[in-house]
């Protein structure tokens, strides 16, 4: 087969440097976009490589077929290399290009280990952030059948679940590691990329939280021990412990032991975090520490310059953390990360230019400098500011509004709401909760932070000390903490509502103005009114994103999904839906205008047809979408039409004999063939139809002869005259049919 690709104010100085940095994006988007299109190109190429050869392959002779072996099983190892590696960073990219199982199962056994694998698998997720000095990468793991798979997303990759979630997924695999289309876990179906099928619940964040903190070393520097244990002991169950206690109103704390140091079976430049956690276990047990007393496990890695890109990797919820002691001892990554142990994903910014919300805004994943769950030395904080959990955050843990715990007040209609001091250890409320949008389960919480305990560096920012701190969060999505800047200035430092401002979301019907603000608390006026309509750009979705290996001159079908992600005060709105294709190929749509109403979606079928003839190759399908009232808002969306041309296969089916009598053994012998060569492992269905009815059918396969025998007894009284036997073969993507009779005197 030959696949085929389609054609605050800025000084001078400071805006050029602005300019400087646009430059460097725009080049750097430009090298990303050359890079996509080389991966796409080489991955396509490889495809065409073996497919091409298989073709030659399976109609070759004897002969010829030795020689393209070698041929088909180098092609095929270096094309799983680079998929292998491009799986990592585009995974839709792999998913474009995989070989559908029934033609991959036609090719020789020696060339299909190396053929990426269509999978589906059951299991436990496990949820990783690798937290970096600036960034931070989120990882999604499954344990399934005593194996853990890396799971890698083209699209909508979940970020708001928890370690212990039960998933079932179908992606195609590449050794270790599984491509999905979509971690979206809107759908039910047991077919969908990415189902969850049971929520894992946030454990006991209340009491005591009994830790245990291994300190280890590698193999090629074992005596290398740049802190001591009392240092840990002081930072992690001292210091760290106060913070906590601070945070929940006195109502968990940090409590255990600190073991080692021992040496792992792992060197300090290979980031092996599953063999340093096996390890250190291991020698604290043999050393007389019992883990099942233990809640939590923190490893921490004398220095491990393999593992030099970040400084701390933790499983959200679940009960690990690896410290990378390269960066040293501080109480920061303690808190940190055993806040995502906790459940807790990072607090961010949400950015809107001049604006302070906007429906296009840009998520800052550090981006809340006044927030233990950020990385506030990004934004030139000392080491030692550790600033309090946000109370979104701290609501999620039950340090807020749940229990004994201090309320968080519910300002759902106009009035006057009083909150205390944030850090306070007392029963006033703490902060305000007010809807934001009912349809994405959104509020703005409001907090009135003082310096106070950890908090005490607020004494340096006046906005914070006479104003409040505003968020937007949804309860029901773990990682929706963001930040907003009252007073748009490009930095998050002085981001405070202060007395006499006021903010109004007119989308949400919403005024908040702070009227007050001393040491005793702040008082804010919250007005609750009509909400307006504000369009948005709908979401749209092509599926599946790559047809089915075709023929030319197939119709295929796509379904076309459509979101008005309009506010709830807009009413219904119209979306056309138009499509692109090579000149000669047809396109129509079942409906090409959906009129939905805001957060609802619709679906439409598009149907796609090639011309008879067209080359093999990946083809583009491209889709926009607009709204026929303002169609300034819109979206666009593709998809990938195959054309493969299988290789035709002949079938013939004979019968030992021409005639037989009753109680005899009728030998049904089929032989396919893959151009003039025989084609093992087709399958094949054979049916006997009698005379007067009662059909008898068989299955099987034929083997490296191209043969398969099927046996028919007849029965002691079989009835006489002719029998019909007809065969249908199928290797891959071709199928042929054959028949023949024979007698019963």
């Amino acid at each position: 087969m030959r696949l085929e690709s389609l054609p605050r104010r800025r000084s001078t100085l400071q805006l050029t440097l602005v300019m400087v940095g646009l430059i460097l994006v725009s080049a750097t988007t430009s090298r990303a976009q050359m890079n996509s299109k080389a991966n796409r190109a080489t991955a396509e190429s490889l495809t065409q490589s073996l497919m091409s050869l298989h073709t030659q392959y399976r109609t070759a002779d004897h002969t010829g077929r030795a020689i393209l072996i070698t041929q088909l099983r180098s092609v095929a190892a270096e094309r799983q290399q680079f998929l292998s590696s491009l799986i990592q960073t585009s995974p839709g990219e792999v998913l474009r290009v995989a070989i559908p199982a029934n033609i991959a199962a036609t090719l020789p056994s020696s060339v299909r280990s190396s053929i990426e694998q269509e999978t589906d698998a059951q299991g436990e997720l496990q949820v990783m952030y690798e937290d970096r000095k600036t960034s931070a990468v989120l990882h999604h793991l499954l344990t399934t059948g005593g194996q853990r798979l890396e799971l890698k997303f083209a699209a909508d990759a979940p970020t708001n679940l928890i370690t212990g979630t039960k998933v079932h997924v179908h992606g195609t695999r590449i050794g270790g590691t599984l491509a999905l289309a979509s971690g979206s876990t809107s759908t039910t179906s047991s077919t969908g990329s990415f189902q969850v099928l049971q929520s894992a619940p946030l454990s006991n964040t209340l009491g005591a939280q009994n830790t245990l903190v291994i300190l280890v070393n590698f193999q090629d520097n074992p005596g290398y021990q740049p802190v001591t244990a009392a240092s840990v002991q002081s930072t992690a169950f001292t210091q760290t412990s106060n913070f906590y206690l601070e945070n929940s109103d006195q109502q968990t704390s940090l409590t255990g032991d600190v073991a080692g140091w021992y040496t792992v079976a792992v060197n300090s430049t290979n980031c092996d975090t599953a063999s340093t956690q096996t390890d250190a276990k291991a020698a604290a047990q043999a050393a007389g520490y019992n883990l099942a007393n233990y809640k939590h496990f923190v490893y921490y890695m004398s220095s491990n310059t393999g593992c030099s890109s970040w400084w701390g990797l933790a499983t959200i919820g679940g009960s690990d953390v690896w410290y990378n002691g390269e960066y040293g001892l501080n109480m920061q990554v303690f808190a940190h990360e055993l806040g995502h142990n906790f459940g807790l994903y990072h607090s961010h910014s949400y950015s809107c230019g001049t604006a302070v919300i906007c429906s296009n805004g840009t998520t800052t994943e550090y981006g809340d400098p006044h927030d233990a769950m950020a990385a506030p030395y990004n934004y030139g904080l000392s080491t030692s500011i550790h600033p309090h959990f946000n109370s979104f955050q701290k609501e999620r843990l039950g340090w807020l509004n749940a229990g004994v715990s201090p309320p968080i007040l519910s300002a759902g209609a106009s009035g006057s709401y009083t909150i205390g001091p944030y850090e306070n250890q007392d029963s006033t409320p703490k902060a305000l909760k007010i809807l934001q949008s009912s349809s994405a389960g959104s509020y703005y919480y409001v907090e009135f932070r003082q310096p106070i305990g950890f908090d005490s560096y607020v004494s340096s920012y006046a906005d914070l000390m006479g104003g409040v701190v505003i968020h937007q969060a949804a309860p029901g999505n773990a990682n929706r903490s963001d930040l907003l800047d009252m007073t748009p200035s490009g930095s998050f430092l002085d981001p405070a509502l202060t007395v006499g401002q006021s903010f109004s979301d007119s989308t949400a019907g919403v005024t908040i103005t702070p009227v007050s603000a001393d040491s005793t608390g702040a008082t804010v006026q919250v007005t609750v009114g009509t909400s307006s309509c504000t369009h948005a750009n709908p979401s749209f979705s092509l599926s599946p994103a790559q047809s089915a290996w075709v023929v030319s001159g197939t119709t295929v079908s796509f379904t076309a999904t459509v979101t008005n992600n309009d506010s709830s005060s807009c009413g219904s709105s119209s979306f056309s839906l138009s499509s692109t294709v090579l000149s000669g190929w047809s396109s129509s749509f079942g409906s090409s205008v959906l009129t939905l109403s805001p957060g609802t979606s619709g679906s439409t079928t598009l149907q796609v047809t090639s011309p008879t003839g067209t080359p093999d190759g990946f083809y583009n399908i491209s889709l926009s979408v607009s709204n026929t009232s303002v169609s300034s808002y819109s979206a666009s969306a593709s998809a990938t039409y195959v054309i493969s041309t299988p290789v035709p296969i002949s079938v013939s089916v004979s019968t030992d004999k021409s005639s037989y009598s009753s109680n005899q053994t009728v030998l049904v012998t089929v032989t396919v063939v893959s151009g003039s060569s025989p084609d093992s492992g087709a399958s094949l269905s054979v049916t006997i139809n009698p005379p007067k009815g009662g059909a008898m059918s068989v299955s099987g396969t034929t083997g490296s002869n191209g043969i398969a025998t099927v046996t028919y007894t007849l029965k002691k009284r079989a009835m006489s005259g002719t029998y019909q036997v007809q065969t249908t073969a199928s290797s891959g993507a071709s199928s042929a049919s054959a028949s023949t009779t024979f007698a019963v005197q």
